[in-house]
């Protein structure tokens, strides 16, 4: 119990002390003091305690020798009172007495201090122990006794009691244990103030930074980036809170563009819907002037078209509103079962037109998103499909770690191949088909986001020819026997291949109708 007890105690005080209202520098100063205490008190006690011991040995080995030499002048004289001895000899002016086995002791005239017996004491004086050291007090007096063995002529064993006092020790030791403190003391000043001059030293980088950073929070202008100075631990937390910053200012940039576009895309079906329904609704309410069926069919028809698109750019403004990375694992997987699926699902949208999808594919493992990479090649076989003319064809290849799509449109003209990736980017001879011009740039956002590019080229039969990049992992690049077999065949690039899986395209093309060179494309 009071094991747990002490222990939440000493959480208990960690927990306030990191909590408490002390700024850092303070608490570093306060660190610093109590460490130099610790370590003074550490090395006043042991220089107390070490001087001590050296000053007892001295004392011990001095008063032994002085017990030895008293041992042989010491001559008995007539007993005194109560069976006590007067002795004659040199006692080096040090309190002294003499044991005898019996009991009785024997002191030097003229002393005043009797000095205690123990039983070890005795013990000497029978011959049974060498010798014995302590320290008794007396009237309040400290003394360091030594008794050793003492054999009087013709008489039977004794021992012989010399003590020193040991005030002037005592003495030593409090002088000493004072001018200690006063060093300690001084040394605990010294390190604090040298310690606050250190701390603030060190803390003012981090100063910059907490001032840069509330000047940020203040203004909320990210471009006020943190200065850098050195390349210590605090400069790298000064840049990556820049890395940080920079990282807030794109994202907060990237979403006021997305809004205004949004803002700008929606206005225009939003107004159109809002007059179709107000139209049908004042048609409803006078009968008197009731819309012809045809008409109305019309309107139905173009609302729910209007609805449908609103939908769809809703649907898409969502997925590229999200900043983060989707929550989808990488994992390992082919492009070929990527792109039969998308394939799979945009035929049934695309037998309205009776286009026709061709897909030669060879085994190209990538590491990706395979979610977000089918919607990228959904989104480019879609764009392909609604530019390619009726009862015309898509070409889809896919190898090396790319997605080649070549349609038989009217193609992009060169000053608008770099900017068909962009969001909302449409020109006006597209407004008419449908669309939100979302699609190509979260196929583009795929492409960042797994490391990878996409561009768009010219196709050999004049269409638009989108191809889609992705790194290839070092220990699949040859892995499979199918993507080696096609690199020693074709062992120029993947382009060959791409190229030669759409060499028919070129004459089918020719039999399609062609629609006016240089439009813009945007799904």
């Amino acid at each position: 119990m009071s094991g747990n007890g002490a222990s939440g105690g000493g959480t208990s005080w960690r927990r306030r002390f990191t909590h408490s209202h002390l700024s850092l520098r303070n608490r570093m100063v306060l660190l610093i003091g109590v460490a130099v205490a610790a370590v003074v008190a550490v090395v006043a006690g042991v220089a107390l305690a070490s001087t001590g011991i050296v000053l007892n040995r001295s004392i011990d080995d001095q008063l032994t020798e002085q017990a030895q030499a008293a041992a042989r002048t010491i001559v008995p004289s007539m007993p005194g009172p109560r069976g006590s001895w007067r002795l004659i000899g040199s006692n080096f002016g040090l309190p002294a007495q003499v044991i005898l086995a019996d009991g009785s002791t024997g002191t030097w005239s003229g002393q005043s201090v009797t000095l205690p017996v123990n039983a070890t004491d005795l013990a000497v004086a029978e011959g049974m122990v060498d010798k014995q050291l302590r320290t008794v007090t007396v009237d309040g007096d400290r003394y360091r006794v030594a008794t050793l063995p003492l054999l009087f002529p013709g008489r039977s064993p004794g021992a012989i009691q010399l003590a020193r006092p040991m005030a002037d020790v005592d003495q030593t030791l409090r002088t000493l244990g004072l001018i200690l403190l006063g060093v300690g003391a001084a040394g605990v000043v010294g390190s604090v103030l040298l310690g606050r001059l250190i701390a603030r030293a060190s803390l003012k980088p981090v100063n910059a930074a907490a001032a840069a950073a509330e000047e940020v929070a203040r203004t909320q202008d990210l471009s006020a980036l943190i200065p850098v100075t050195g390349s210590d631990e605090i400069a790298r937390l000064a840049s990556s809170l820049n890395s940080m910053l920079r990282a807030l200012e794109a994202s907060r940039a990237r979403q006021r563009e997305l809004v205004d576009d949004a803002s700008h895309e929606l206005r225009t079906p939003l107004t159109s819907l809002r007059t179709n329904i107000e139209l049908l609704l004042r048609a409803e309410a006078n009968p008197q002037r009731a819309l012809p069926a045809n008409d109305r069919d019309a309107l139905l028809r173009d609302v729910d078209a209007q609805i449908r698109e609103l939908s769809g750019l809703v649907s898409e403004l969502v997925e590229l509103a999200r900043d983060e990375v989707p929550p989808e694992d990488v994992e390992r997987t082919d492009l070929t079962e990527i792109v039969h699926s998308a394939a799979e699902r945009v035929r049934r949208r695309a037998k309205t037109k009776n286009v026709q999808i061709v897909v030669t594919t060879a085994s190209s493992p990538v590491d990706g998103r395979p979610h977000m990479l089918e919607r990228a090649v959904t989104n480019l076989l879609d764009n392909a499909v609604k530019f390619s003319p009726p009862q015309g064809e898509v070409f889809v290849t896919v190898g090396g770690g790319e997605v080649v799509v070549t349609d038989q449109g009217p193609g992009i003209a060169p000053q608008d191949r770099s900017r068909i990736f962009d969001r909302f980017y449409r020109a006006t001879s597209a407004r008419g088909l449908p669309g939100s011009g979302l699609g190509l740039a979260i196929v583009a956002d795929a492409a960042a986001v797994h490391g990878g590019s996409v561009r768009a080229e010219e196709g050999p039969g004049g269409g638009a020819r989108l191809r889609l990049s992705l790194p290839v992992p070092e220990d699949a690049l040859w892995s499979s026997p199918s993507v080696a077999g096609l690199n020693a065949a074709c062992p120029g690039s993947w382009d060959e291949v791409s190229s030669a899986a759409s060499s028919g395209f070129a004459r089918a093309s020719d039999r399609g109708p062609r629609r006016a060179r240089g439009s813009v494309r945007g799904l």
